[in-house]
């Protein structure tokens, strides 16, 4: 199968500009692994869209078309489609990127290695997902647009864009103080969502989902400081925590078919209240939890995902470990 593998962040998406040093990072992790699982099988001809900056940095026998800074990657992108079978896109949500992509592809009528553009377009939207959990009884995030709801919770309030990637527009404000002098620097506050801080133990989920069934692969504990200006930042994560799963794999199946259109490998960050689960968002993409399971689980898991286009896949473990992934 011929497969092209869209990396934005390093693939050209910021060609014109500095990389973005925490989404680099990030991508670039998910990138490396992405082709070490694919080339794993040897049975794939590679293609990969890389910055100008990256040139060197890939493994040799994968086709590499570069994007420099002169260049249209979206138009680069749209050609390189009709030389493959598949296309796996790895992007941010943020300003409809990854649903641009993934629509491009459906229009190609090329096989989609992730979630559908409809699915995208309901889980970037932090408020439309909140709406569609609390329609289906999940425990979530009590969510508001910021401009309809400008009111500090006492226990602590989270603001974040309502198509934040990787908590780079996510803040905390722990007293009314900080929550006005925070309000003032938003100048769209329409576009954000606020929330109550909810205290307990941040984790994710990766699972591999399918017409409405989903399948847990790994439970993940996330690492979250504090920057200046209140920043939330996702500094790392522990991939593959000891816990028992069962209740986990149970938001998995509630998730799957509240969001039928899910496919493939996708990530539910969660929050663990007390004994309660809180869903707190859904990524319907690679997360950095991805690049640990391998080594975590033994799972090759784009394997997994080409096995979901004829059929189902099982995940079946040969170790049973815990990863730590540095984002910083």
């Amino acid at each position: 199968m011929k497969i092209l593998v869209f990396e934005y962040i390093n693939g050209g998406g910021c060609a014109k500009t500095e990389l973005p040093p925490s989404l680099a990072r990030e991508g670039w992790l998910m990138l490396t692994v992405v082709l070490n699982d694919l080339m794993a099988s040897g049975e794939h001809e590679l293609s990969v869209l890389l910055d100008w900056r990256y040139v060197a940095a890939v493994p040799q026998g994968i086709h590499i078309i570069t994007v420099t800074p002169h260049d249209d990657v979206l138009a680069i992108f749209t050609e390189a489609l009709q030389d493959c079978d598949a296309v796996l896109p790895i992007a941010p949500e943020t300003e409809q990127i990854l649903w641009t992509l993934c629509t491009r592809v459906e229009q190609s009528g090329k096989r989609l290695l992730s979630s559908a553009a409809s699915a995208v377009a309901k889980t970037a939207d932090k408020l439309e997902t909140f709406n569609i959990l609390s329609a289906h009884n999940i425990s979530t995030v009590p969510s508001h647009r910021l401009d309809k709801h400008p009111y500090f919770y006492a226990q602590g309030t989270v603001i974040k864009a309502r198509d934040d990637a990787g908590c780079e527009q996510c803040f905390i404000c722990h007293n009314n103080d900080e929550f006005e002098r925070l309000l003032t620097r938003l100048d769209t506050p329409e576009h954000y969502l606020i929330q109550p801080f909810i205290t307990g133990v941040a984790l994710s989920i990766s699972a591999l989902f399918k017409e409405g069934g989903g399948t847990i692969l790994s439970l993940n504990r996330q690492l979250i400081s504090i920057h200046e200006n209140q920043q939330l930042k996702l500094t790392g994560c522990e991939v593959n925590c000891s816990m028992d799963k069962v209740p986990f794999q149970l938001i998995v199946n509630q998730i799957a078919l509240a969001f039928p259109d899910l496919w493939g490998y996708a990530g539910i960050d969660l929050i663990k209240h007390g004994k309660q689960l809180v869903v707190v968002e859904i990524n319907p993409r690679l997360t950095s939890s991805y690049t640990g399971i391998n080594q975590a689980l033994g799972i090759n898991v784009m394997a997994l995902m080409l096995q979901l286009l004829d059929g189902d896949a099982t995940p079946m473990p040969t170790k049973n470990q815990t990863i730590h992934i540095q984002l910083t």
